[in-house]
Parts: structure tokens; sequence; C-alpha cells
């Protein structure tokens, strides 16, 4: 686990620089299309995505016709966004507040990386407009696959060059959402079935609503202010 906020600013940095992009923007192209059904058709609304990385999700948004900006703590990939024409800014999250107000503000596969995400959400509470939205995923960390894993020793759990400081399941999820005065107006069960198996999907689908704690690599809510 990283310890300190500087190892994990050096830590985001170097995963860009290394990350297998096509295997993960496959899963942030699957993870954008869900978040816009959660947003729905208002495009006449500000957006941010608050830890938003490479910004793929950030620029599928913008190109459907979204106002959407990025904020992240990794310079490397905040000079990659503004190189491309994209409005991103440094934030850390946990001692910055955003950078603005918004209608909507998106935090997906972050908070497993912060040390604690009631701060971090209680600043994003601050940021809303009245009557504004969060959509937040979480990872499910005890997924079938995830558990077969760690029962053969390859778990990434508990490495020490392992991001994951928050190891949430979806009843741990509801449970910060329910503790920080939040309530999930809807929830999105990702599929451990990557998006490339198409005909694998629809069981996949079937089988993470089923039974989430399973069969789901991650959720996805959509949440408002109680």
């Amino acid at each position: 686990m990283l310890d300190t906020r500087d190892e994990k600013k050096a830590y985001f940095n170097h995963y860009w620089q290394t990350r297998d992009i096509d295997s993960a923007d496959t899963r942030s192209v699957q993870r954008s299309d869900l978040v816009a059904q959660l947003i729905g058709d208002n495009k006449n609304i500000k957006l941010v995505d608050a830890g938003c990385g490479r910004g793929v999700i950030m620029m599928q948004l913008g190109e459907a016709g979204f106002d959407i900006s990025g904020c992240d703590m990794s310079s490397d990939t905040v000079s990659f966004l503004c190189d491309n024409g994209y409005e991103a800014c440094l934030c850390d999250l946990e001692n910055e507040n955003l950078p603005g107000k918004y209608d909507g503000i998106l935090c997906l596969e972050v908070l497993q990386q912060v040390f604690d995400p009631i701060v971090v959400i209680d600043r994003f509470k601050s940021a809303l407009y009245r009557n504004g939205f969060l959509i937040i995923s979480v990872p499910n960390e005890y997924h079938l696959l995830a558990r077969l894993r760690l029962l053969f020793g390859k778990s990434h759990l508990g490495h020490f060059d392992e991001s994951h400081i928050r190891l949430f399941t979806p009843k741990r999820g509801r449970e910060l959402f329910e503790k920080t005065g939040l309530s999930v107006e809807k929830t999105i069960n990702v599929s451990v079935i990557p998006p490339r198996f198409k005909l694998l999907g629809r069981v996949g689908r079937m089988l993470a609503n089923l039974i989430p704690g399973l069969f789901s690599l991650s959720q996805i809510y959509r949440l408002k202010l109680k």
C-alpha cells in the first residue's frame, strides 16, 4: 500500500506511463457509455470528472456534447490533456476543493485510492449546485475471479506497490454513501466479463445483477443529497 500522498502522485505519473492503454481504454469506453446512461439526455449541465486520469471518459462525454472538464493529481495526465486541447487542472481531491461549482460530479474508480473517502465526498457535496448529482464508481474487490486469484496466491491485494487503500464491496459502497448523506438513485453492476467477449456479455450482465458480490467487477452509482 502507498503510505504518503507524494508516493501516490509519483505512482500515478508512473502508472500512466506504463499502463496497458488499450486494455484500460476499453474498460473506460464501456464505463463512459454506462455513465452517459446515468447522466441522461440533458446536455445543458456543467460536469467535472474528478480523478480523470488520461481523460478517456471525459473525452467520450465531451464528444457526445456534454460540457465537461477534468482534474487529477497526476501532472503528466493533466499536461497530456491540456496539450490536446481539453480543460483539465491539477487537484488533490483529499486536500483541495474542486475548482468550481457543478451540476454533476463524476468520480470513477478513485475512492479506493484515497485515504479518507468521506473527506472527498464532503468536498464534492460542497461543489454541487442545488439538485446536483454525483456519479461514483468503485470496484468490487472480492468478485469471483479475485477470490480465485487470492486462493492461488496471485492477488494484488496488500501488495506494497498497490494503490488501492480502501477495499470496496457492493455493501461497503452503500454503507459509505449512507454515512455521507447520499441517496442512491440508480446502480449499474459492471460484469467481470471483459467488453471484448460479446457473446458472454449478456450472461455476464445477468449474473452481475443477480449476484453482484460474485460476478460484478464494479458498481456505478448515481447519487443525490438526501
